[in-house]
């Protein structure tokens, strides 16, 4: 299992690793030999490259090859990416708390730790819920009509323009 900092770093001729649908694969010293030509897989190297390999409609002898060159497999979290991206920007403790995690996934969140939240800026629950999105105040409904006047005057006088340029001629 590999991750993507790790992945990233082989980004080059003399180590390229490519990801195909989740699957480290070192292709470096299939460089040479790529029908493509190198650039292509340079061009990928350190990076996913399953969306390229599948516009490209390799054969089944390709895949067959492919699978030659794999080292492993890409480290992924167990729920899903979406579990993650739920709790972007948020304090996930209780989310986490509440999945039960083993003490293995307690030990290796330990290194993905870039720091520590202060109480004091931490902001409760309550206050999270009474935010509200500020709304914008419709008013009486003019501004409705008002938001078409230009674009109905620009077409006005464009028409104005073509009948009196084109049509006088």
């Amino acid at each position: 299992m590999y991750s993507w900092t790790e992945i990233s770093q082989h980004n080059q001729e003399e180590s390229c690793w490519v990801v195909i649908h989740g699957k480290v694969h070192d292709l470096t010293d299939f460089l040479d030999e790529h029908p493509g030509g190198n650039e292509v897989l340079l061009g990928l190297a350190g990076q996913d490259g399953s969306k390229c390999f599948d516009e490209v409609g390799h054969s089944d002898e390709a895949k067959t090859l492919c699978k030659k060159f794999c080292i492993g497999s890409v480290k992924t979290h167990p729920g899903g990416e979406e579990v993650l991206l739920e709790q972007v920007g948020k304090d996930a403790t209780e989310a986490f708390e509440d999945v039960g995690h083993s003490s293995d996934a307690r030990d290796m969140m330990k290194k993905y730790q870039v720091g520590v939240l202060h109480e004091s800026e931490k902001s409760s629950k309550e206050e999270k819920e009474t935010q509200s999105i500020p709304r914008v105040d419709a008013g009486d409904g003019d501004s409705s009509w008002k938001s078409w006047l230009l674009p109905i005057a620009v077409g006005v006088l464009a028409t104005i323009a073509y009948r009196f340029f084109f049509l006088s001629q």
